[in-house]
């Protein structure tokens, strides 16, 4: 028996396909380009649909037993359907700057923090319920001939197997989804101006949404039988391939954002929550819950550095068969810089949620190196996750056991330095989709081959190496990271 896991990205869908021992047997990624213009940022559903197709058909190619197939996307994100459920729109990716105003409205309306015990979040640009209203009210043509809104996920969901539906993962991220009773609210609803018959019906994640049209089967070389599962949203697709399964545990996913997902057993109390912006997201396992705390920059800020500054690095890396960050990560030494970076690039994630802040460097000089520079970054991330964990524990979440997944978990250099700030033992995954494995865990559960998901993990969870904390190093940084905690006001008050 086969599994598939189908990660679909804000720059790409992966399709990846496992035996149900845990070996991965395929993997295939296509790209789409996303259209950003005046702060607005879009990809286009044609263009997502083609990708995961283009996606699965290399990753399926010759594997004939494939018995499940489950999804994770980005969240946030809709795309309307009209009466012939053809797309009206592109998907309006969470960093879009439409939906300030809805989003005070929506506060003003409801009150922050009633609002955010109903849904688990605060009012919030990022969310669909204020850019839904955005569509709206800026286009109300076009809205009026919406008859579906489907979610990140949803869509390809939709496309494989027809069906209408969406997870609890995906559905919490539309600010519009009661937490507690796992259903649509009404007046919020009813505020927003979508009805319950135009979204898709809301189903715990790992449900089965129904079986491949037989069309997508012979488009896609898949056997008529394979089960659709919902999408999940992809931090909680990584958190199940991390084997985040009990209190404690957390993962730290750095793709081109970074985020720390913490576990809860039971639904936390919202207030605790509130004043730092941290979102309350069911999970997986019945009566549990998970928590976000992100920077919208992470591998981002690395790839900026690359592009903007490493121009020449970039040529004699390719000279010796490295990429950029191998080539750097060879150059740097085992010290703490005194260089400050606020990572805030595209502005600041949890607990600021400041769409309008802004990144610094502090402490150049005419000797400062590239190297210090790329460094620097990868210790400002760092010291942004601190200071979240700080707000975290706070709240009563102590997270005891770190792992890391996504792209920057490749670099030793970067998992060492998050140890020493953190002052956490932080465990690399051995294999690092962890999103494509939590999707292949629930799709074989859904097969039959797994009686639970901690029976998966046994499968498929494969740690790799561990990185301790050095007391010294970890005291330094303290030191830096005191001076740290000062950066985002000050830049705050010079722009």
């Amino acid at each position: 028996m086969a599994i598939m896991g189908i990660d679909i990205g804000s720059t790409g869908s992966k399709c990846c396909v496992y035996s149900e021992t845990g070996i991965l047997l395929a993997e295939a990624y296509q790209e789409y380009q996303s259209k950003t213009e005046g702060g607005t940022y879009e990809i286009g559903a044609d263009q997502v649909w083609e990708g995961t197709k283009c996606a699965i058909q290399q990753a399926v190619c010759g594997i004939p037993d494939i018995s499940a197939a489950a999804l994770t996307s980005f969240g946030e994100s809709f795309v309307l359907l009209d009466e012939a459920d053809r797309p009206l729109t592109s998907f309006m990716l969470y960093s879009d700057n439409r939906g300030i105003e809805e989003s005070l409205e929506l506060q003003r309306q409801f009150g922050a923090k009633a609002f955010g015990q109903l849904v688990g979040v605060k009012p919030s640009l990022m969310m669909s319920a204020p850019k839904l209203m955005w569509v709206k009210k800026h286009e109300p043509e076009l809205f009026a001939r919406a008859k579906r809104i489907l979610f990140g996920a949803d869509y390809i969901s939709h496309c494989l197997c027809g069906e209408f539906v969406t997870d609890f993962t995906l559905a919490a991220r539309t600010a519009m989804f009661d937490v507690h009773k796992m259903d649509w609210n009404d007046r919020i609803l009813n505020f927003v101006g979508v009805s319950r018959e135009q979204l898709p019906k809301p189903l715990p994640t790992g449900s089965v949404a129904g079986k491949i049209r037989k069309e997508a089967a012979r488009e896609l070389g898949l056997p008529e039988n394979v089960k659709i599962l919902t999408g999940c949203h992809d931090q909680v697709a990584s958190a199940i391939g991390g084997g985040i399964l009990k209190p404690g545990m957390a993962i730290d996913s750095v793709g081109s954002l970074e985020c720390i997902t913490s576990f809860y057993k039971e639904c936390p109390d919202y207030l605790s929550l509130y004043r730092s912006s941290y979102a309350i997201v069911p999970y997986v396992l019945p009566g549990a819950y998970v928590t976000y705390a992100f920077s919208l920059t992470g591998g981002s800020l690395l790839r900026w550095c690359r592009e903007q500054l490493g121009k020449q690095e970039q040529e004699l890396a390719g000279k010796q068969g490295k990429s950029f960050y191998e080539y750097l990560d060879g150059r740097l030494t085992d010290t703490p810089t005194d260089l400050l970076v606020l990572p805030h690039f595209t502005g600041a994630g949890t607990p600021y949620m400041d769409s309008e802040s802004r990144g610094a460097i502090v402490g150049l000089t005419t000797e400062t190196t590239l190297e210090e520079i790329y460094r620097a970054m990868m210790e400002g991330s760092t010291y942004e996750m601190r200071y979240n964990l700080e707000w975290l524990s706070e709240g009563g979440l102590c997270v005891k056991e770190l792992r890391a997944t996504g792209g920057g978990s490749q670099s030793a250099q970067w998992l060492q330095i998050k140890a020493d700030i953190l002052n956490l033992p932080i465990t690399s995954q051995g294999d690092y989709r962890a999103g494509g494995i939590g999707c292949a865990m629930l799709a074989g559960k859904a097969a039959g081959a797994f009686a639970s998901l901690q029976e998966a993990a046994e499968i498929f969870v494969k740690p790799g190496r561990t990185f301790e904390p050095r007391q010294r190093i970890h005291e330094q940084y303290s030191r830096n990271y005191e001076r740290y905690r000062n950066l985002y006001q000050a830049v705050k008050m010079v722009l």
